[in-house]
């Protein structure tokens, strides 16, 4: 059974309601551009201050916050991006017309 015959309850969508849902998953990309832009500019001001007392530390602490967020969410076999992308999927297949 193919996913566009799971999905009954097209009729009772509005277009605007598609739309916002649309905007939103778009706007998880970006939010986790924004986040690996941050914990980049993290650890390039920890790098700058690493003579300071206790600048080693925020150094580790940054570099693990970035191998972290690679390993975790950056990799597209994640089951976030799974999930990410079956949303997108479940939108294109429930709304060919109004989903980009």
């Amino acid at each position: 059974m193919k996913l566009k015959d799971l999905l009954t309850e097209g009729n009772d969508w509005q277009v605007k309601d598609i739309i916002k849902m649309q905007k939103a998953h778009e706007r998880v990309l970006k939010a986790i551009s924004a986040l690996d832009n941050a914990v980049v500019n993290l650890q390039k001001v920890s790098n700058k201050n690493a003579n300071k007392p206790n600048g080693k530390m925020f150094i580790t602490d940054a570099d693990d916050m970035k191998k972290s967020l690679d390993r975790d969410l950056m990799n597209t076999n994640t089951k976030f991006w799974t999930a990410f992308l079956e949303y997108r999927k479940g939108g294109k297949a429930a709304f060919p017309n109004d989903w980009n």
